[in-house]
């Protein structure tokens, strides 16, 4: 009996960090990181609430209650860890008692990532529905995949997927839940490290309406995606992903499914102890002039009305009321950085945003640059399912964003799915929507019965409408017609293509209720991002030029008549 109790003595103790005799008190979680091999010293390791630096010998120790449930390495600049299936291994679950310690080790590989691309992608919402799955593995990889091998040229290529993999909707009713989308990830061979966000639809809409919700409705993301709250460097450049969902699930029902338990309501806003961790994170940040990419699922902040350049407001919203105090109490952590960009989905469509354009309200975003990106899914799969285009709410494509980093320069543009990254603007010869319009049964059905709609039958002659999908505050546009310059005139319009594509079929057959035409889709379509001009020809050729932020020209020659329909490009 000695002898075993001496044996088992002896493996703890090999076990422990050479040169301890017993890990510091209070400990709860320990391990080492090592790099090719080697012991790495100075890397950043978290449990989301406390922050510590692994020492000489790669060993690392935390005081921790155990509350996130997982412990997670900052990647630091130029190395990355295995990745399955596009899932970093950065992170472990924790499985003992919040008193019990328990070892969890990490490896790095090192890679020069001085100059990457990284891929930002948003609101995919599988749900079993609209053929969605294969959509995705069939529309969106290709186009990804593309993206892929180009970027590959320049360096290595990560994704940030902003959130709403799944749609908390649906996860009891149709059989897709936030467990299910790492094995859609595997199904097709995702070619790269995905760091994920968490969304609105990726909670629990189905737990008790009981304790913290917020968090409760979070453990199955935790579980299957890792931590709702983490870190890591790519190149120069330092990146923090936080969950700016505050999940209510207020008592009541706005719809029927099985499972749900409440509204599945929620607050945006950044909560405490998120921003008690983000200051430890941030303290370690040692280059304030390299870009600081902050990413999260809902949008920070908004020009009023949508237009570029007009006054912005900010989008945090908090039951309490106190939603314009907690804005810049988060966006005053960033009052050290010289270049801070922001990441989000959750609207469906482009809003690039320059804190510069206007901070007489908001002082504290003068500095800050927010990249609101569209949805890969546009309308949740279905235009291209009522056989249209992968179009969005806004009638712009879905699509994701790519920014090519070289060193701490970094620029960006838009990939569509339909038409790639070449393309970055769509226009319409209104003759032919007007034409569209007086003839199609089905339009004019709809017409009798939504008054708010635009009637385009009634335009005028010789009109033209671009639709500049991600358009900037800095960008520029022009129009000729035969080489003479036409007056450009930046106004809200409803995008035909799209009523086409979503409205009409989702009033006419495609809707739950009882009514054909119910009234929820008799509504103002206005955006933003639209462009009118007038040719004095109905047969002209019409060029079109746009020049994005970083001088890049986009153009396309348009011979008119041009078709117009639902597949029209």
């Amino acid at each position: 009996m000695k002898r075993q109790l001496f044996l088992i003595a002896i493996l703890f103790i090999f076990t422990l960090p050479a040169g301890s005799k017993c890990l510091p008190k209070g400990t709860t979680i320990w391990g080492q990181v090592l790099q090719d091999g080697n012991p790495a010293k100075g890397v950043i390791i978290s449990d989301g609430a406390n922050v510590t630096a692994t020492d000489k010998k790669g060993f690392y120790y935390l005081k921790s209650d155990k509350r996130e449930g997982s412990v997670w390495v900052s990647i630091p600049s130029c190395t990355e860890v295995e990745t399955t299936y596009g899932m970093p291994h950065f992170w472990q679950r924790l499985s003992e008692p919040s008193d019990t310690p328990e070892r969890h080790d990490f490896s790095l590989r090192s890679v020069d990532n001085t100059n990457y691309t990284l891929i930002a992608i948003s609101d995919i919402h599988l749900a079993n529905l609209f053929d969605d799955e294969r959509q995705f593995i069939e529309t969106f990889m290709p186009r990804f995949n593309e993206e892929v091998e180009k970027a590959r040229l320049n360096g290595p290529v990560y994704c940030l997927n902003c959130g709403d993999s799944s749609y908390d909707r649906y996860w009891y009713e149709y059989g897709y839940s936030i467990e299910n989308f790492p094995k859609t990830l595997e199904k097709c061979n995702f070619p790269v490290p995905m760091f994920h966000v968490m969304g609105n639809h990726d909670n629990d809409g189905g737990i008790p309406r009981e304790g913290d919700i917020d968090f409760n409705a979070a453990e199955r993301y935790r579980r299957s995606m890792g931590p709702t709250h983490y870190s890591f460097n790519l190149g120069g450049i330092h990146y923090v992903v936080l969950d700016n969902i505050v999940y209510l699930n207020s008592e009541g029902r706005i719809d029927t499914y099985e499972g749900i338990t409440g509204k599945r309501d929620h607050d945006h806003y950044v909560t405490p102890d998120q921003i008690e961790w983000m200051k430890k994170d941030l303290a370690l940040v040692s280059d304030k002039n390299a870009p600081l990419v902050v990413a999260f699922h809902s949008p920070m902040m908004r020009y009023k009305g949508g237009f570029t350049g007009n006054q912005i407001i900010q989008h945090f919203q908090d039951s309490g009321g106190r939603a314009e105090e907690l804005f810049n109490e988060f966006t005053a952590l960033f009052k050290d950085f010289s270049d801070v960009h922001f990441i989000s989905g959750h609207s469906h469509q482009n809003m690039l945003c320059y804190g510069s354009d206007d901070s007489s309200t908001y002082p504290n975003i003068s500095n800050i640059v927010e990249h609101n990106i569209s949805g890969v899914c546009g309308c949740w799969w279905q235009t291209a399912a009522h056989g249209g285009l992968t179009l969005s709410p806004d009638g712009g494509p879905a699509g994701f964003e790519v920014f090519p980093f070289r060193g701490e320069d970094m620029e960006w543009y838009f990939v569509s799915l339909d038409d790639g990254a070449g393309a970055q603007f769509r226009v319409f010869d209104m003759n032919a929507v007007r034409d569209y319009y007086r003839n199609d049964g089905a339009v004019q059905a709809m017409l009798k019965h939504y008054d708010k709609r635009t009637d385009f039958s009634k335009i005028e002659d010789n009109m033209l409408l671009i639709n500049v999908w991600a358009w900037e505050s800095k960008w520029r546009i022009s129009v000729s017609e035969n080489g003479t310059e036409l007056p450009v005139v930046h106004r809200k319009a409803e995008n035909p293509q799209f009523t086409l594509d979503y409205y009409l079929p989702k009033a006419s057959w495609d809707d739950n209720s009882k009514n054909r035409w119910p009234e929820k889709y008799n509504e103002p379509g206005g955006k933003p991002h639209y462009f009118w001009a007038k040719a004095s020809s109905p047969t002209s050729t019409i060029t079109v030029k746009v020049t994005d932020s970083f001088g890049h020209e986009y153009t396309q020659v348009v011979e008119r008549p041009k078709p117009f329909g639902k597949l029209m490009r």
